[in-house]
C-alpha cells in the first residue's frame, strides 16, 4: 500500500510530465492495437469475399432422383447448411426450333436440372427473361440466339442419339454464370475439376426432367459412366445434391473458417455415411484465400512492426526526460532505507498505474482510428479484449522500461554516485562487438544475393504460390533497421558535434558562435532526438514508397487481369462484332478490339485459348516487352500477323511439353459446328509469360481469323475498349448502351478493388491510411517532444543566461539551432533510409508483383506532407516553448541541485 501511495503521488505530483507519458504512451500502443484491429477486420473480409465467390460449395453425386430429394431434405436440415437442392446435368444431343424464317438447329449441349425456388438460393442462374415453370424449359441465351427463339416459343429437345425428339414451350432466358462448376466430373476423392463449359444450355424444373426426360438416358436414372474422349464430357444423368453453407457460420481468418467448413461437411457426412459424399468446392475458395490472407500477415508485420517498435521508443524517449531526476529521487530513497525490493515494487507499481491508463486510451484510439478509416467488420468482442490486454500489457512494458533502467543504475552505484550529475558510463557489449557494423553488413550481403541471383520468398509463384518465411524473408530490411539504429545510437550525434565546433569555431566571439558550440557540446542529447523522430519519419518514407509502389502495381496487375479500360462481355459468341461500333461510340472511348475467349486441350490439359486480330489489338489495349520471351511486344505481334496458323504459348506449357519456336502444335479444339472436339494445327511463334485478361499459368494466343476457322466458331465473345476520361463514369455510359444488346461491361477502377493476381489480393489501402496518420502524428509528436525534453535539459543554463542578461531571443537561438540541426538530419536520414528499405521489401517481393516492378512510385503529397508535419510541429513546439522561457522562476531554478 505504501508503495501505491508514494507511486501515485509521483504521479499526481506533475501532472503535466505525467500527462506526457501517457499520451505518448497510448499514442505508441495504439498503432500496433490498430494493426491487430486491422488485421482481424481484413481477415474477415478476406473470408466473406472468398465465400462469396464460390458458386456452388458443395456437390454431392448421387444415383437416382429418390436420392437426391431424400438426401437434399436431410442436408438441408443440418445445422451449419444454409441450403440444399436436388439437381441433375445431363448432355442433349440437339434442338431445333421451328420460326417463320425456317427450322433452326443446334449443336449439342448439356441440361441443368433443378427446383423452381433454385436461383433463390444459388446464384449460377441470372434470368433475362422469364423464370422456370413446371413442364417448360428455359434456355441460355446463346441457344436462345442459335434457335432464334423467344418465350412462347416451342422447341423440339432430342435428348440422346436414337431417341424420340420431345416438345417444350420456353419460358425464360438465362446466363448460366458457373456452367463450368455445375458440369464439371463429380469425384468426391479427386476433388473439383472444373470442365469445358457447354456450348450450348437448357436450364429445366427438376420434376419436369425427371419425369419426361431421364428416362431417355436409360429409364433407370442413374448415373452413367464418364468415360469419354474428351476429359470432363458427361455421357448420361448425374444426380446430385448442391448445397450451400450458411456464410454466418464461417468466422474469423479463412483459415479458420476452411476448418469450421470441413467440421461441418465432415459431421453431415458422417452423419449421412454411405449415402453421400460431397465434391468440396468451397475448400478450393479458401485454400486460396488462405494463402492470401498468410501474405496479408506477412505485410502487415513487416510494415507494422518497425513502426509499432519506433514509437515505443518515442515512448521511451518521453521517460527519458526525467530519468536523471528519476535517479535522484531514487538514490535518495535508497539513502533512507529502501531496499532493492521497495524499489523494484515502486517502479512495477507506476507502471501499472501508467500502463492502465495508457493501455486502455490506446486501445480506444486504435478501434476508433480503424472503424473511422477503415470500418467495423471484424470488429468482435473477443478482438476488442485481446487489443485491449495487449495495449496494456505494452504500455505497461514501455513505462517500466525507463524506471527500471534508473533503478539499475542507482543498484550498481553506490548511494554518493547515484546522486551525482555527471558520471562516467562504460560501452555497452554490443558496441564493443560493432554488431552495429555487422547488422548493416549482413543486410546488404542479403540484398545483394536476392538482386544478383534471383531468390524469391515465393515457391512457385506461377502455379501455386506458397511463401517461404524460413529463410532470408525479414533478415534484410530488419537487420537494416537495427544496423542503422544501433549505428546512430554509437555515434551519440559525433557527427552534428563536430560540424557544431567547426562552424563555431574554436573560440566563439559571437552570438552564432557560441550558439553553434554549444550544439556542438551536445551532440549525445541531440542525437537522441535524432534517432527516435529520423526513424520516425524514416518509417513514413518506408510505407509510403511501398505503399505507392504496391499500389501501382495493383492498378497495373487490374489492366492486366481485366485487359483494358473496359471489358465488354458479349452476350453470346459472335456477338461482340456487332456490340463494337455501340461500344465506339459512346463518348470517351477511343478505341475497341474485338478477341475470341476460348478453350483448348493441349495433351489431356484444358488451356485457355485467346483469338485476337493483331492489327487492331494493341490500340485498346497495353502490351509490355516483359509479357514475352525472345523478342518486344510488336515483334511478337508482327509473328502473328504474318504467320495464318501462328501461336504464341505460355512458358509452363513450352516447358512441361518441351516445345520450341516453330514447332508444330496440334491442339484438340471445339467445333461448334458438331459440337464435338477436333485436331487442328498451330505453329508455335514465341513464348508469352503475361497477357491481358489471359490467366497467370497456362494459355495460348493466336489469330481470331484462324481460330474461327478451324473451330466453325460464331466469333469474338469479348471487347477491349479505351478510354480517354475516367473509366467508371465510360463504363457507365457504355453500359447503358449495351444492356439492350445484352451486354455487360467492366472497369479498370472496380477490378483494381477486385483483383486477384499473386501478393496484390491483399489490399494495402487500409493499413496505409492507418499508419500515414500514426506516421504524421508521431513524426510530430517527436519533434514536440524533443524540443520539450531540450528545455527540461537546459532549465539551468537558461535561467543562468536571463539572469545574466541574456535576451530571450538570444536564449531561443541556442534552442532554434538544435531544432534545426535535429530537422535537417532526421529528413535526410528518412529519406535514404526509408528509400534503402523500400527497395530491399520490393526486391524481396519483386517475384509476386505481376508483372514486376521497373521502380519506385513515389508519393510526393504524403512525403510533404509528412515533412511539412515535422517542421510544424517542431516549429509549434520551439515557439511556445520560448515564450515560456522569458516566465522561467529563476531562482528556483537555480536553487536545484
Amino acid at each position: 500500500m505504501i508503495s501505491v501511495r508514494l507511486a501515485t503521488s509521483w504521479l499526481v505530483r506533475e501532472p503535466a510530465r505525467t500527462l506526457v507519458r501517457v499520451l505518448v504512451l497510448a499514442a505508441a500502443v495504439s498503432l500496433l492495437g490498430s494493426m491487430l484491429v486491422f488485421i482481424s477486420h481484413s481477415l474477415s473480409t478476406m473470408t466473406g469475399t472468398a465465400v462469396r465467390s464460390v458458386p456452388v460449395d458443395w456437390q454431392g453425386p448421387l444415383g437416382s432422383e429418390q436420392q437426391a430429394t431424400s438426401i437434399a431434405a436431410k442436408v438441408a436440415g443440418e445445422s451449419g447448411v444454409l441450403h440444399a437442392a436436388p439437381s441433375a446435368t445431363a448432355p442433349f444431343d440437339g434442338a431445333a426450333h421451328q420460326s417463320p424464317a425456317g427450322t433452326a438447329r443446334s449443336s449439342s449441349g448439356s441440361i441443368l436440372a433443378v427446383p423452381p425456388d433454385y436461383t433463390d438460393n444459388f446464384h449460377t442462374i441470372r434470368f433475362l427473361q422469364g423464370g422456370l415453370v413446371n413442364g417448360k424449359v428455359v434456355l441460355d441465351q446463346q441457344l436462345a440466339a442459335t434457335l432464334q427463339a423467344r418465350v412462347g416459343d416451342t422447341i423440339s429437345l432430342r435428348p440422346a442419339p436414337g431417341v424420340k425428339p420431345q416438345s417444350f414451350t420456353v419460358s425464360g432466358v438465362a446466363v448460366v454464370t458457373a456452367s463450368d462448376v455445375l458440369f464439371q466430373p463429380l469425384n468426391p476423392l479427386l476433388g473439383p475439376a472444373p470442365a469445358q463449359p457447354p456450348a450450348e444450355v437448357i436450364v429445366m424444373p427438376f420434376s419436369t426432367f425427371a419425369a419426361h426426360v431421364a428416362p431417355a438416358y436409360g429409364g433407370s436414372g442413374t448415373a452413367s459412366p464418364l468415360t469419354n474422349a474428351v476429359p470432363g464430357a458427361q455421357t448420361g444423368v448425374q444426380w446430385q445434391v448442391q448445397a450451400q453453407v450458411d456464410p454466418a457460420t464461417l468466422t474469423g481468418s479463412p483459415s479458420s473458417a476452411l476448418k469450421q467448413a470441413t467440421q461441418t461437411k465432415n459431421r453431415i457426412e458422417r452423419d449421412l455415411t454411405g449415402k453421400v459424399q460431397f465434391v468440396d468446392n468451397l475448400e478450393s475458395g479458401l485454400t486460396g484465400a488462405a494463402g492470401d490472407a498468410l501474405w496479408a500477415e506477412t505485410l502487415y508485420i513487416m510494415l507494422a512492426v518497425p513502426g509499432a517498435l519506433i514509437a515505443l521508443g518515442l515512448a521511451y524517449l518521453a521517460a527519458l526526460g526525467t530519468a536523471e531526476r528519476d535517479r535522484r529521487e531514487l538514490a535518495l530513497l535508497r539513502a533512507r532505507g529502501a531496499t532493492r525490493r521497495n524499489l523494484f515494487t515502486l517502479a512495477g507499481v507506476e507502471s501499472v498505474l501508467l500502463g492502465i491508463i495508457s493501455g486502455l486510451l490506446g486501445a480506444a484510439l486504435a478501434v476508433a482510428t480503424v472503424s473511422w478509416l477503415v470500418g467495423r467488420s471484424g470488429l468482435t468482442t473477443a478482438v476488442v479484449a485481446v487489443v485491449v490486454a495487449i495495449c496494456i500489457i505494452l504500455a505497461v512494458g514501455g513505462a517500466l522500461a525507463a524506471r527500471l533502467a534508473a533503478i539499475s543504475d542507482v543498484l550498481r552505484a553506490s548511494i554518493s554516485e547515484a546522486r551525482q550529475s555527471v558520471r562516467r558510463s562504460r560501452k555497452p557489449l554490443w558496441q564493443r562487438l560493432y554488431l552495429d557494423v555487422l547488422a548493416l553488413a549482413v543486410s546488404g550481403l542479403i540484398y545483394w544475393l536476392t538482386a544478383s541471383t534471383g531468390f524469391s520468398a515465393v515457391v512457385n509463384p506461377d502455379s501455386n504460390p506458397t511463401l517461404s518465411l524460413s529463410v532470408y524473408m525479414f533478415f534484410a530490411p530488419a537487420l537494416l533497421w537495427i544496423g542503422a539504429t544501433l549505428l546512430m545510437v554509437r555515434l551519440r550525434g559525433g557527427l552534428l558535434a563536430w560540424t557544431g565546433s567547426r562552424l563555431g569555431g574554436s573560440r566563439a566571439t559571437t552570438l552564432r558562435g557560441f550558439v553553434l558550440a554549444s550544439a556542438g557540446r551536445r551532440g549525445a542529447a541531440i542525437n537522441r532526438g535524432l534517432v527516435v523522430a529520423g526513424l520516425l519519419l524514416a518509417f513514413g518514407v518506408n510505407l509510403g514508397l511501398f505503399t505507392a509502389t504496391y499500389d501501382h502495381q495493383a492498378a497495373v496487375d487490374a489492366q492486366l487481369t481485366l485487359g483494358a479500360d473496359l471489358a465488354v462481355t458479349a452476350p453470346r459468341a459472335g456477338a461482340a462484332p456487332k456490340l463494337a461500333p455501340t461500344v465506339s461510340a459512346v463518348r470517351g472511348v477511343t478505341a475497341t478490339t474485338a478477341l475470341d475467349h476460348a478453350y483448348a486441350y493441349v495433351g489431356p490439359d484444358l488451356q485457355d485459348t485467346y483469338g485476337i486480330d493483331a492489327s487492331t489489338f494493341t490500340r485498346a489495349t497495353t502490351l509490355r516487352d516483359s509479357y514475352f520471351l525472345g523478342g518486344s511486344a510488336q515483334q511478337m505481334i508482327d509473328r502473328l500477323k504474318t504467320t495464318s496458323d501462328g501461336i504464341l504459348v505460355s512458358r509452363e506449357t513450352i516447358t512441361d511439353y518441351q516445345l520450341n519456336v516453330g514447332d508444330l502444335l496440334r491442339l484438340r479444339v471445339l467445333d461448334h459446328s458438331t459440337g464435338k472436339f477436333r485436331v487442328a494445327p498451330f505453329h508455335v511463334v514465341g513464348v508469352v509469360q503475361e497477357f491481358p485478361s489471359a490467366p497467370k499459368d497456362s494459355f495460348m494466343v493466336t489469330n481470331l481469323s484462324y481460330l474461327e476457322q478451324v473451330t466453325n466458331g460464331p466469333g469474338p465473345n469479348v471487347i477491349f475498349a479505351k478510354t480517354s476520361s475516367d473509366p467508371s463514369a465510360v463504363a457507365k455510359r457504355v453500359g447503358a448502351a449495351v444492356v439492350p444488346l445484352g451486354g455487360s461491361v467492366k472497369n479498370i477502377k472496380d477490378q483494381v478493388r477486385q483483383t486477384t493476381s499473386s501478393i496484390t489480393t491483399v489490399d494495402l489501402s487500409g493499413i496505409s491510411r492507418i499508419e500515414q496518420a500514426f506516421s504524421l502524428i508521431l513524426a510530430a509528436g517527436a519533434m514536440s517532444l524533443f524540443v520539450a525534453l531540450a528545455i527540461g535539459e537546459r532549465r539551468q543554463e537558461f535561467a543562468t543566461m536571463a539572469a545574466l542578461g541574456a535576451s530571450v531571443r538570444e536564449i531561443s537561438a541556442f534552442l532554434w539551432s538544435e531544432v534545426v540541426m535535429v530537422l535537417g538530419a532526421a529528413l535526410i536520414l528518412a529519406g535514404g533510409l526509408g528509400w534503402l528499405l523500400s527497395l530491399m521489401l520490393v526486391a524481396m517481393l519483386k517475384h509476386v508483383f505481376d508483372p514486376p516492378p521497373d521502380q519506385l512510385s513515389v508519393p510526393w503529397m504524403f512525403l510533404s506532407g509528412l515533412g511539412l508535419s515535422a517542421i510544424l510541429a517542431a516549429a509549434v513546439a520551439a515557439t511556445l516553448t520560448i515564450r515560456m522561457i522569458g516566465r522561467l522562476p529563476l531562482g528556483a531554478i537555480l536553487r536545484e541541485e
